[in-house]
């Protein structure tokens, strides 16, 4: 049995995984704790109450988060999280457990969950793209998770698509994250004089919701989101050459909205080597289960 568990900026998921299945889980609150120390103690407490509860003993702990090193086992001044500063969570995590813990980067261990229980079985060469309050990235190449020399590489949210473009949390200008993120959404939808009591809904289903309706700004919205993502995957394929591309994450879900013209714009946009040969699909898997199955999988790396 492993413990898979995924670090979000609200809330945090527990599960406990046996042979690619996630059998029980639990959840707290990322945020609302004294410190990274306090939160530490919460998880250790909640990872003992699942593994007693279910009478079966953990042999790892494999953790996703935002900004994770995994050569490290540190999240680095994670904007979306509570703590500005470096956490060491995988010491943290282990001291207080007594178990083996791995941390990696959450849009990389979403990654390994995808190739390894969804749409990408049976591929050596994956890229899935999380697209939710941030936007990451796994890079699959070769069978092998790219991790980089300093062990943060694959950032396609902060790759720059807008030269002097938007600030993104990251603080530079002109991020992929700054256009496609739910954040980017909202602030395109205001951008092309969208209503803005259509924004008192959670999200971006507000957004899809009012462009079901015919909203002609919220139908133009997602349309700039599919011209701004469709540039960020093809510079992404032509760089690592996957054989498939996944969407995952809440802004995925948007289905024909987002989809339809972001299939257009990838093709044509495609480096010509790479026609006919690269699928773009959404993720196989519920959001829960593949951070989850990802994360485990972290252990076995």
């Amino acid at each position: 049995m492993i413990i898979g568990i995924d670090i979000g900026g609200t809330s945090s998921k527990i599960g406990l995984v046996d042979q690619g299945r996630v059998i029980a889980t639990k959840r707290i609150i990322t945020t609302g704790h004294a410190d990274e120390f306090a939160f530490a103690d919460a998880l250790a407490e909640s990872v003992r109450e699942l593994i007693t509860e279910n009478g079966q003993p953990a042999t790892a702990i494999g953790i996703g988060a935002p900004n994770a090193n995994q050569l490290t086992g540190i999240i680095e001044m994670a904007p979306n999280l509570p703590w500005k500063n470096d956490v060491p969570l995988a010491k943290m995590v282990e001291e207080r457990t007594g178990i083996r813990s791995v941390l990696g980067n959450d849009a990389n261990a979403a990654a390994l969950g995808e190739w390894r229980y969804g749409a990408g079985q049976g591929l050596k060469d994956l890229l899935l793209v999380t697209l939710g309050t941030g936007v990451g990235s796994g890079f699959i190449v070769n069978g092998q998770l790219v991790l980089g020399s300093a062990g943060n590489a694959g950032e396609l949210g902060h790759m720059t698509i807008v030269i002097d473009g938007r600030v993104c949390t990251c603080d530079r200008k002109g991020c992929l994250e700054a256009y496609v993120s739910i954040r980017g959404l909202r602030q395109t939808y205001l951008e092309l004089d969208g209503d803005p009591e259509v924004l008192k809904g959670e999200g971006v289903h507000c957004i899809a919701v009012a462009a079901a309706a015919g909203d002609a700004a919220a139908l133009q919205t997602f349309r700039h989101a599919a011209r701004w993502l469709g540039v960020g995957l093809a510079n992404a394929v032509a760089v690592t050459g996957p054989a498939r591309v996944v969407l995952f994450g809440g802004i995925s879900r948007s289905g024909d909205l987002l989809m339809l013209p972001l299939q257009e714009r990838f093709q044509e946009l495609l480096l010509n080597i790479y026609h006919g040969r690269v699928d773009l699909v959404t993720s196989a898997l519920p959001d829960d289960d593949a951070a989850i199955l990802g994360a485990a999988a972290l252990t076995t790396m």
